[in-house]
């Protein structure tokens, strides 16, 4: 599903709020007449169709360059996360998306998938400042891909803007004070990475190296300032009925660059089942150990090492041609705010109904539990979350969507339970 996000203004030095003002004056300018220029050289140097029927905008040589327009209008009744002192707002989120292709040779490809939005609140105007003047998609990413005979590795690195609270707890920089009630977690996150496929026929032999990074961009935040190493390897075997059968693992080492929180090393292993069911099912199956070790360099009071399980069971059933039903059931580990380490719980169910060919009617919905593993602030927390949705193909390069998203949050925080109702409407055009 698509997911917006809460912002809020922060305070920087003075020559970053300098650039912050010129880009929050000149932002939506600059963004509107990129579309323009985008869209005059899409008509300029449109190409023939690729393989899908669908044109690039445009192509230098080999270089095949797709632009998408994105438009977003949503109304938020709660864009501050309180139900004691709610307040709504309608969002305006223009933005595009550019995935370049280019082969050097038959066996080497550099590629690149970016986009970037820009958020205005018509209400609340402090709120489409420069410190959420851009949003940089999650899925943004710059790559080399060379191949020989049956191994294929790659370089690549990935970035992500956000500003999106994300649940998050902050400490106030003066007096180290835990804040359970956030607006606003602006982050930037990189990974620069190696990983390597080998094709053995039924049998793939893949792994990688990466470094991750986290650089929280305001004060309350920066004890998340993080950087972490990851190793992983794994072994993939494809029966002849179609089922597959993974086997994974990795080892990471994660470093703070304050003494909130405690460094770590940690690792991971298990397997993964995943095929046909009969006719009309599919499932994937998944179970693993995730064991942290954790330091006590930081002040966060966490003195846990937690021994966690991790898993997913999906099962999915085409009821009918133009419906597809799926139910999954997960746990997840993942480091915490101001814990060591917290656990997630989620059942979510999702239905696909293409009631025209270029009408799709889709209902999603989860009920998710939390869990810190301790520190100045344990959460426990249940979250409700109720969304349909409809997409409309309206051509080939043109597209609408619309939904409804209704949230509800309970906490042993009482600051920090909520509800939530956002309407969003917003449309695509390929250039």
């Amino acid at each position: 599903m698509k997911h917006s996000r809460q912002v809020s203004t922060c305070k920087g030095d003075v020559g970053r709020a300098i650039w912050g003002e010129y880009l929050h004056k000149s932002g939506k300018t600059l963004l509107l007449a990129g579309l323009l220029g985008l869209a005059w050289m899409g008509q300029l140097h449109a190409q023939s169709d690729d393989a899908s029927g669908q044109q690039s905008t445009f192509q230098f040589g080999p270089l095949k360059v797709d632009v998408k327009g994105v438009f977003e209008a949503e109304f938020n009744d709660n864009i501050n996360y309180s139900n004691n002192d709610k307040q709504s707002d309608i969002i305006l989120r223009p933005g595009i998306i550019v995935a370049a292709n280019c082969p050097l040779t038959e066996i080497n490809t550099v590629s690149l998938q970016f986009g970037v939005s820009y958020e205005d609140y018509l209400v609340h105007k402090e709120l489409s400042s420069y410190t959420n003047f851009a949003e940089v998609s999650p899925d943004s990413k710059l790559a080399f891909s060379m191949r020989f005979n049956t191994f294929t590795a790659t370089i690549y690195d990935s970035f992500n803007y956000s500003v999106q609270p994300s649940d998050a707890f902050a400490v106030d920089p003066s007096t180290l004070a835990i804040i359970t009630h956030v607006k606003a977690f602006g982050r930037f996150s990189n990974q620069l990475g190696l990983n390597g496929n080998w094709d053995l026929g039924s049998v793939v032999v893949y792994g990688g190296v990466y470094r991750y990074d986290v650089f929280p961009q305001q004060s309350d935040f920066a004890f998340l300032r993080r950087w972490q190493y990851t190793a992983s390897v794994g072994v993939r075997y494809q029966f002849d009925n179609g089922m597959s059968l993974k086997l994974d693992g990795s080892y990471t080492w994660n470093y703070y660059q304050q003494h909130l929180e405690n460094n770590s090393t940690s690792w991971f292993v298990g397997p993964t089942l995943a095929g046909p069911l009969g006719r009309n099912w599919t499932f994937s199956a998944s179970l693993g150990v995730v064991q942290y070790h954790f330091d006590d360099n930081g002040t966060n009071g966490d003195t846990s090492q937690p021994l966690d399980y991790t898993g997913e069971l999906s099962l999915s059933n085409k009821t009918t041609k133009a419906i597809n039903q799926t139910l999954t059931l997960s746990q997840s580990s993942s480091f915490g705010y101001v814990s060591n380490a917290i656990t997630v719980d989620r059942v979510s169910y999702k239905c696909d109904w293409l009631i025209q060919p270029k009408i799709d009617l889709i209902l999603y919905g989860y009920v998710e539990r939390g869990q810190d593993s301790g520190g100045l602030a344990p959460e426990t927390y249940e979250k409700y979350v109720l969304s349909p949705e409809v997409d409309w193909d309206y051509t080939k390069r043109m597209s609408f969507y619309a939904y409804y998203e209704f949230t509800d949050k309970f906490s042993n925080f009482s600051d920090r339970n909520y509800t939530r109702n956002r309407i969003v409407i917003g449309g695509r055009y390929q250039f």
